[in-house]
């Protein structure tokens, strides 16, 4: 009896053991989109374009950097992916700062709605970056990562009688949906300009502090308005508050 209380002992040692050091999602292959989300979350702001090719590429990141012919100034840039530039120099032609945008993992499943089938925008794309200098400088740094996923729908309804205006709490826009909570969100965006400064055109840079933001998209309860709306985290008032709304009525008539 003792022997068999034994073995029994052993066993479950074992499985659970063997429990412990297999996870059952380890038999499952990730999707696409899954591993690249899981890039995108690696990424870190305000490293380098090299460091952000080695996330991306591993060890044969230096194959996927490049001087793209596209590009005015000769700096190492990501060979894929659409890019633009906003780029600035003063009068005399003496560069200011440089800044790219780079479009990339095309999201197969989302028509473009301009029509075009070359045209490439931040909906037909799951990731968007955005790399800038400081002011006189080639050093480029990752300032923004921006996640989209349009598969996501928000089954939450803004009761007909109700609004989302800017300025709401997280709360305040739960009270005004049905349900609990205000549902998934469709994209995110980490951004973070405090170390190289933002600035637009030939303006004097700025340092903010690094923001988050999330977008939704919700429908009201007849289903003819949308509300697509961002959050961003308030310093004063601790907390994420409605940043930005826009809203679109159908004329059902």
């Amino acid at each position: 009896m003792k022997n068999v209380i034994k073995s029994l002992v052993v066993l479950s040692v074992s499985l659970g053991l063997m429990l412990t050091s297999y996870s059952p999602n380890e038999a499952v292959a990730k999707t696409k989109k899954e591993t690249q989300h899981d890039t995108f979350k690696k990424l870190k702001l305000n490293t380098s374009m090299t460091s952000v090719a080695e996330v991306m590429y591993g060890k044969n990141y230096k194959k996927h950097l490049c001087d793209r012919s596209e590009d005015e100034v000769k700096v190492n840039l990501l060979c894929s992916g659409e890019v633009y530039d906003s780029n600035k120099y003063d009068k005399n032609g003496k560069l200011n700062y440089l800044k790219y945008e780079f479009y990339l993992y095309p999201n197969p499943k989302v028509p473009n709605e301009s029509g075009n089938p070359d045209e490439v925008t931040f909906q037909t794309v799951r990731m968007f970056l955005v790399f800038k200098s400081k002011e006189h400088s080639k050093q480029l740094k990752l300032v923004e990562k921006h996640w989209f996923d349009s598969s996501v729908v928000n089954s939450k309804r803004v009761y007909n009688n109700k609004k989302i205006k800017k300025g709401m709490t997280k709360k305040q826009v739960d009270a005004v949906l049905t349900g609990t909570g205000i549902g998934k969100h469709e994209a995110v965006a980490y951004i973070d300009y405090s170390k190289v400064g933002k600035q637009t055109g030939k303006q004097q840079p700025v340092f903010p502090k690094a923001d988050k933001t999330y977008l939704y998209s919700v429908l009201n309860q007849k289903e003819n308005v949308l509300y697509s709306f961002e959050t961003k985290y308030s310093r004063t008032k601790k907390e994420y508050i409605v940043s930005y709304v826009d809203t679109r009525t159908e004329n059902n008539e």
